[in-house]
C-alpha cells in the first residue's frame, strides 16, 4: 500500500515582529518545562516548531515556540529527532522501499544443549596431562622427590 509522498514545508525564519509576538505570549519565558526566562545575549533563543515540520506541522505562529538554545537542542534530539526516523521507517517498510534485516550469525554457543562440555574429570582422565605423564606433573619423580 504506497501513500502519498509526503510534501514537507520548508521552514520560514521568523520576522521581527513575529518574535516580539511570541516572546509577549510567552511572558519573556521559555516554553519548554523549565520556563527559565528568555535571554537572546548568553544563551541564544531558538524557535521551535510544536509539532516539527517533518511530522506535519507548518509555519503558523500557532505552531511556533521560543525555547532557550540548550533547551531546544536537547528537544530536537531526544523528541524530534526519533519520531522522524520512525515515521521514516514505518512509510519505507509499507511502501517496500525498505530492505528486511539479516541475522546476525551466531559463534556457536559453548553452552548450547546437545554439546559436551569438558569436565575436570575428563580432562585429567587416562594419567596424562597436556602431554606429560602423571608421574612428570608438579616437578616430581616417580619417587616424589623433587627434580
Amino acid at each position: 500500500m504506497n501513500r502519498p509522498a509526503v510534501v514537507i514545508e520548508p521552514r520560514r525564519p521568523l520576522a521581527r515582529r513575529e518574535v516580539i509576538e511570541l516572546a509577549v505570549r510567552q511572558s519573556g519565558r521559555c516554553a519548554c518545562p523549565c520556563g527559565e526566562k528568555l535571554n537572546a545575549l548568553t544563551e541564544g533563543v531558538t524557535d521551535e516548531h510544536r509539532i516539527a515540520l517533518a511530522l506535519g506541522g507548518t509555519n503558523d505562529l500557532e505552531n511556533r515556540e521560543l525555547w532557550r538554545t540548550p533547551c531546544a537542542k536537547a528537544k530536537t534530539a531526544k523528541k524530534d529527532q526519533p519520531a522522524i526516523a520512525k515515521c521514516n521507517r514505518i512509510i519505507a517498510r509499507e511502501n517496500g522501499t525498505r530492505r528486511e534485516r539479516k541475522a546476525i550469525p551466531s559463534r556457536p554457543n559453548a553452552w548450547a544443549k546437545g554439546r559436551k562440555l569438558p569436565t575436570k574429570a575428563s580432562r585429567n582422565a587416562g594419567d596424562k596431562l597436556a602431554g606429560y605423564g602423571a608421574d612428570e606433573v608438579g616437578g616430581m619423580n616417580q619417587d616424589g622427590a623433587d627434580q
